[in-house]
């Protein structure tokens, strides 16, 4: 019977991470997270950026030359050949001033209106590495 309690405990002890709540938006590690891309997106560090984005990339709205494109970024390596399109002092400019959004699934979201667009930076939480940048998009307002 000791080792059944024992061997009981063991296992609740190894399943207890998995219940786990994740952060939330408006808890302190977001806002960690936050005033790090913040800090890295005004000093334009690249190499530091690219740390705070889980790639692949799913979707990040690039504005060409006459329209916004929104595409797939594969990796670190393309984000950082791309970084002047993809990261633009328009984006670093409103990010302190961006309003926090809670989205479903535990993502987190920064979003600003200028003009007639919608801004918005998408974030995931992953138990591994913390909060993350998962997208990047412009649409209508």
């Amino acid at each position: 019977m000791k080792i059944y309690l024992i061997a009981s405990l063991f296992v609740a002890g190894l399943a207890t991470p998995c219940w786990a709540k994740e952060p939330a938006c408006n808890g302190p590690e977001f806002q960690a997270f936050r005033t790090d891309f913040e800090s890295a997106a005004n000093a334009n560090d690249k190499t530091r950026m690219v740390k705070l984005i889980a790639f692949p990339v799913e979707y990040w709205s690039a504005e060409g030359k006459r329209d916004v494109q929104s595409g797939p970024v594969k990796s670190e390596a393309e984000f950082l050949q791309r970084y002047d399109t993809l990261f633009t002092p328009a984006m670093r400019k409103h990010l302190h001033t961006a309003k926090l959004l809670s989205l479903p699934d535990g993502r987190c979201a920064l979003s600003w209106h200028d003009a007639n667009s919608e801004f918005t930076f998408e974030f995931r939480y992953a138990p591994e590495s913390g909060f993350r940048a998962i997208g990047y998009e412009v649409g209508a307002y």
